[in-house]
């Protein structure tokens, strides 16, 4: 119970988040009414953490044997998911793609909330190339792809097909997040996770004012 608890607050706070970034203005229209956001505490300077010691036969600045193996978060025991991480930010790049399309069809509003939900699905991609570099070594980013022709299917109905899309992505986050071992991915997936599932709700939103 306690967990789901947890899991329940992270998904709010997710939400809100989003919902900020996205409607930075209260709307009379708007039946959503978040919490005021609390006043900024002083930020607390902390002493950064001891790092382990090095021989004095070590390189410097390059790793001992089997050290990149003995880091639990984003090191070389996370090759593993390498593969998992390729295909994810493949898919969000072309969800981006998609997105900024679809804001090119969309008036007033619903265009601005598109453009802000195709910019999360870039920032989304940096961060999972970002997480592959730290594993690999390696960056991955593929090659911008040239615009494709214009989509003829009806607004609400590519609408509807992001909505079920992002669902999808949500539960896919949501799986590999259960499945890694690595506490960093594991925070990674839950976050983008929550992101999608908010995603959801406001394409729902601007259909309902369709």
């Amino acid at each position: 119970m306690e967990q789901e608890h947890l899991s329940s607050q992270c998904d709010q706070e997710t939400f809100e988040r989003v919902w900020r970034r996205v409607m930075p203005e209260s709307r009379p229209d708007c039946p959503i009414v978040l919490p005021a956001e609390p006043a900024a505490s002083p930020a607390v300077r902390e002493a950064p953490p001891a790092l382990p010691a090095v021989a004095a036969s070590d390189p410097p600045g390059r790793p001992v044997a089997g050290e990149e193996h003995n880091v639990p978060c984003l090191g070389a025991a996370s090759a593993i998911y390498g593969g998992q991480l390729q295909q994810f930010v493949d898919r969000t790049l072309a969800d981006w793609r998609s997105y900024q399309a679809l804001s090119r069809r969309a008036q007033g509003n619903s265009g601005r909330i598109l453009s802000a939900i195709a910019a999360d699905q870039r920032r989304h991609a940096k961060r999972l190339s970002t997480a592959y570099f730290l594993i690999s070594g390696v960056r991955y980013w593929p090659a911008e792809r040239p615009a494709g022709p214009a989509s003829r299917t009806p607004f609400a109905a590519a609408l509807r097909e992001r909505f079920m899309a992002e669902q999808r992505s949500a539960a896919a986050y949501q799986a590999a997040a259960a499945e890694t071992a690595d506490p960093c991915l594991r925070q990674l997936y839950e976050e983008l996770s929550g992101e999608a599932d908010a995603h959801a709700w406001l394409l729902r939103g601007i259909l309902e004012e369709l």
